[in-house]
């Protein structure tokens, strides 16, 4: 099983949210600090990236949810985005899984639930940006963040938070709507093994 993200399938879910981005970018106010975004939402970040919730794809062989967020580096520097979609490649066990990462963090109903999340680069060119540890993605370039989230049979909607090592103690908040926000961007892992073929490189 593998997934391969486009630059066409990319910009197809991301582009709704081009007016609202301009619109941040003319502003200078990160759209997060005022209130969560939704689906087709981008936040900035410190100024330095763009921030899109794409939509969310159940997970019930992993007792969650994948969810997927776009990064898109605005600054003239190289970014650390989060854990390498490397280390995804060796789970095993679902506690390992929602282990990964320390970037993302999510709550439903009030309550925090387990969040496991790592980066790999949008496009097949960007290959180069991951190390073993951490995505570094290069300035201009794009990153796909899979947040892999433990929720509940009933849940409605899921807060996604994401908390940067770059971006000076700010952070991007998302509302996830199981009503409104299904996507479907590809296949979706069933087991902690087959985490690490969700990115094909």
């Amino acid at each position: 099983m593998s997934q391969s993200i486009s630059r066409r399938s990319f910009l197809k879910c991301a582009g709704s949210g081009a007016v609202s981005l301009a619109a941040a970018l003319l502003t200078g106010v990160c759209a997060a600090a005022q209130q969560p975004c939704l689906a087709g939402e981008p936040a900035l970040l410190d100024g330095k990236a763009a921030v899109e919730l794409l939509g969310y794809a159940p997970a019930p062989e992993l007792g969650g949810v994948l969810v997927y967020l776009s990064v898109e580096n605005l600054s003239a520097a190289s970014l650390p985005v989060d854990t390498s979609y490397l280390q995804s490649r060796g789970l095993r066990t679902r506690e390992q899984l929602y282990s990964m990462g320390t970037g993302v963090t999510a709550a439903c109903n009030g309550q925090s639930v387990p969040c496991g999340s790592f980066a790999a680069p949008l496009y097949n060119e960007n290959a180069a940006d991951a190390s073993v540890f951490t995505l570094n993605l290069a300035a201009g370039r794009g990153a796909l963040l899979h947040c892999f989230c433990a929720v509940p049979e009933d849940w409605q909607t899921l807060a996604l938070t994401w908390h940067p090592d770059f971006a000076a103690g700010r952070s991007a908040v998302f509302t996830v709507r199981r009503d409104a926000d299904e996507a479907a961007l590809g296949p979706v892992p069933t087991t902690p093994a087959e985490v690490g073929s969700v990115v094909d490189l």
